[in-house]
């Protein structure tokens, strides 16, 4: 199976989650796979959201779309799957109820030193004991891919690349919505949140 298709199988495992995009079917051809997914109406792509906006998005709207994606990624890291490509265009949106799903595993990474399907139909949730150090460096680069993508979702979509390019931006939002970035900006690990922490930061 391609990666990807692995992958989709494992988040989409009941119970779901409904900020993931779900996997219908897919098909071997001679010349390519054929992923079929839901097709959610009314939706964008986060990255045309934000640039199509005429102003600086609310906080109050940027922080029910930082929380569904947190849900969304904690869900996968617990069935061991890592996204490793968070990215405004890699996230839909519904522009009428502003739910969002999470989309485009292809990059993804799943845990190596067990199988999803030695633990048949019970939805499971991995012991912090047995995360590698390749995969806590995962971890911490999805929260820093979430600083990134909430500082983007507030320059109306641009690519920001380094955490030089945070200083300056401060004036644009709030003081806790600037914190939880430069918290997640942190270039020790262990100094970074965790998925959980983010959820329950005072912004």
């Amino acid at each position: 199976l391609p990666l990807e298709v692995v992958l989709m199988k494992i988040v989409c495992k009941p119970p779901r989650c409904p900020f993931v995009i779900e996997l219908l079917e897919w098909f071997e051809t001679d010349m390519a796979f054929i992923i079929i997914m839901e097709q959610p109406e009314s939706c964008v792509t986060l990255l045309k959201y934000c640039s199509d906006l005429p102003f600086i998005m609310p906080e109050v709207q940027a922080k029910s779309i930082i929380r569904q994606l947190v849900k969304a990624l904690h869900h996968c890291h617990t069935r061991g799957v890592f996204h490793r490509d968070i990215k405004l265009d890699n996230i839909i949106l519904n522009t009428r109820t502003m739910q969002l799903k999470l989309i485009d595993f292809g990059f993804g990474y799943i845990r190596q030193n067990t199988t999803y399907t030695e633990y048949g139909d019970t939805p499971v949730s991995f012991p912090s004991e047995w995360i590698t150090e390749d995969e806590k460096r995962l971890v911490s680069a999805t929260v820093r891919e979430l600083g990134l993508l909430l500082l983007g979702i507030f320059l109306g979509g641009a690519i920001i690349v380094f955490e030089e390019d945070l200083f300056g931006f401060e004036k644009h939002m709030s003081k806790a919505c600037y914190s939880l970035i430069s918290w997640c900006f942190k270039g020790d690990p262990k100094k970074q949140p965790t998925l959980k922490q983010i959820l329950t930061h005072e912004w």
